[in-house]
């Protein structure tokens, strides 16, 4: 029986929290499988504007390049609509109905699954593998992974890995202030960002350009 992970997000774009997120996945519970997988678009952020499907399949590809477990999924991204969680993993489930698999997430994800859609089917039926990041109240979240475990008998694996404290809001306001991002993303995606020129002010004049990487 293999043990998958996987790793879901708008990674818009992926950065160096995803990436240490994932590789510390692999490392602390030996995953055979790290699936990445790109939303189409994620419940919470319907509304709002994101980087081309194919622009953000590409920087998970770069970001993980170098891990031979990883695979970059563009299920959710092929499926179009709404991406959902539990609708996916039960998806994953079905190419793999023999193995072990895990939702990749972080805290302040983590402690709000059971109100997402399907939340309580997800908890029940798939373990978890989760991080937290730099201040994250650890009360909050150990009583939160306590009540999981008894009322839906959840498995949890809690990463130890020190998480750097990034999010890709951040990222992106970064860029369009012209100031370097290279601290926050892998240097190839930095790259793939300049040479497409990604979030060149795309909040108010948004351009893409054709890939060239």
């Amino acid at each position: 029986m293999a043990v998958i992970g996987v790793l879901g997000g708008t990674f818009d774009p992926i950065h160096l929290g995803h990436r240490t997120l994932g590789l510390a996945a692999v490392e602390e519970v030996a995953l055979d499988k790290l699936i990445v997988m790109p939303a189409h678009i994620q419940p919470f952020k319907q509304n709002k504007k994101v980087a081309q499907d194919r622009h953000r399949l590409n920087m998970a590809e770069l970001a993980f390049k170098d891990c031979p477990q990883a695979e970059i999924s563009d299920y959710e991204i092929k499926k179009g609509d709404i991406s959902y969680s539990y609708e996916t993993m039960s998806h994953l489930r079905s190419i793999y109905p023999d193995d072990e698999l895990f939702f990749i997430m972080g805290a302040d994800s983590f402690i709000n699954v059971e109100k997402w859609y399907k939340g309580e089917e997800l908890l029940e039926e798939f373990g978890f593998i989760v991080s937290s990041r730099p201040g994250y109240p650890e009360k909050e979240l150990e009583s939160k992974m306590k009540f999981y475990k008894m009322d839906y008998d959840t498995k949890i694996i809690r990463l130890m890995t020190k998480m750097p404290d990034i999010s890709s809001t951040e990222i992106r306001e970064t860029a369009l202030a012209g100031e370097s991002i290279r601290h926050l993303v892998p240097a190839v995606v930095e790259k793939y960002i300049q040479i497409n020129g990604l979030y060149d002010d795309m909040i108010r004049n948004p351009r893409w350009k054709l890939d060239q990487y």
